[in-house]
């Protein structure tokens, strides 16, 4: 009799399979005592029940660019996408940027950091040494997802000294036809699961614990014929397999077609009255200069504050405070984005 898989969520939105144990187990398995510390700490502030001095978690955009055009990503729209980030979609974010921010991270022991957006990070070259330099500073947690398409050995191989703590694959299908139509422009899916398994060969060979890594499918009415299928395909092969409710990259256009049948949002539109969002009290995202709240691309009612003036000045900022405490007490439909997001998309 097959063992039973270990399933579980931290948000409702997206669930994890694997055949070990919670992944953030596993990890304080082999971190120890900070990782754990730090865990605690975010499973109080996702309770709204501890509110730090600091982010616990940095989300920057190094740039928005990918090399797919999924049409249920916001990076398919390109008008609406270099609207939002005022022409300068292409645009990297400097090393010497990072490093400012990585720093001011590190002096107040922030624990977890995704140095990637709206984007495929892979397109950026020296990559690896984003995910290095967070390590060096004390990062614990360092995550990113990409496409896979530009995993050769040369770069598998120095993710994997880089100090990167997850990475997931984002497939999105099973078979090469399915995954033509939902991630267009993509390589052929043979040699992208070729590539994500001599990423993992040689991870085994060098005898890796980390990245803890896995492969995720958004759940589309376009795939949904395939998760099971998806499933047994992976599960032996990675640590994790997450299967992530679909959710509309932009509240302002009709992605009804995209709604698979078994939506957890349509069948949590009963419970909207009482969602409290945890994302301003967890993190900041970081876009070209500005610090925002959460990970709601099209934000200009969220904008915390100017990076020039300091991740710790935005967080502490009224803007900010005001933020949380509408959160906290149940009260989202205030700010205009906020009340958006949620009526579409939250569960």
């Amino acid at each position: 009799m097959p063992k039973k898989l270990a399933k579980y969520t931290t948000d409702g939105n997206v669930i994890f399979l694997s055949k070990e144990k919670d992944i953030n187990k596993k990890l304080s398995d082999i971190i120890g005592d900070k990782f754990i510390k730090y865990r605690e700490k975010w499973d109080k502030v996702n309770n709204f029940d501890l509110v730090t001095d600091f982010p616990l978690f940095l989300h920057l955009d190094l740039f928005q660019v990918c090399n797919y055009k999924c049409p249920h990503c916001n990076i398919s729209d390109f008008e609406l996408l270099n609207k939002a980030y005022k022409g300068k979609i292409s645009e990297k974010m400097d090393f010497d940027k990072y490093k400012k921010i990585v720093d001011e991270g590190s002096e107040h022991n922030c624990p977890s950091i995704e140095p990637q957006g709206v984007n495929e990070p892979l397109l950026v070259k020296n990559f690896e040494d984003y995910c290095l330099y967070a390590h060096k500073k004390g990062f614990i947690d360092i995550m990113i997802n990409s496409n896979a398409s530009a995993l050769n050995e040369r770069r598998a191989k120095k993710l994997l000294d880089s100090g990167l703590t997850r990475l997931r694959f984002s497939l999105d299908a099973f078979s090469p036809e399915t995954y033509k139509k939902v991630r267009v422009g993509s390589l052929p899916l043979k040699k992208v699961v070729s590539q994500i398994e001599k990423f993992l060969e040689l991870k085994e060979k060098g005898n890796y614990k980390l990245p803890v890594t896995g492969v995720s499918m958004c759940v589309l009415k376009q795939n949904q014929h395939e998760v099971e299928d998806f499933q047994k395909f992976w599960i032996d092969k990675v640590d994790m397999v997450t299967f992530q409710s679909f959710q509309p990259p932009n509240a302002k256009k009709d992605y009804s077609n995209f709604y698979p049948d078994e939506s957890i949002i349509k069948k949590k539109k009963n419970k909207i009255k009482s969602f409290k969002c945890p994302q301003p009290f967890q993190r900041v995202v970081i876009r070209n200069d500005l610090i925002t709240a959460c990970c709601n691309t099209f934000s200009s009612e969220l904008t915390l504050g100017k990076l020039e003036d300091g991740i710790y000045n935005a967080w502490n900022g009224k803007l900010a405070k005001k933020l949380r405490y509408i959160h906290e007490n149940g009260m989202y439909d205030l700010n205009p984005t906020c009340k958006i997001c949620v009526e579409t998309t939250a569960t």
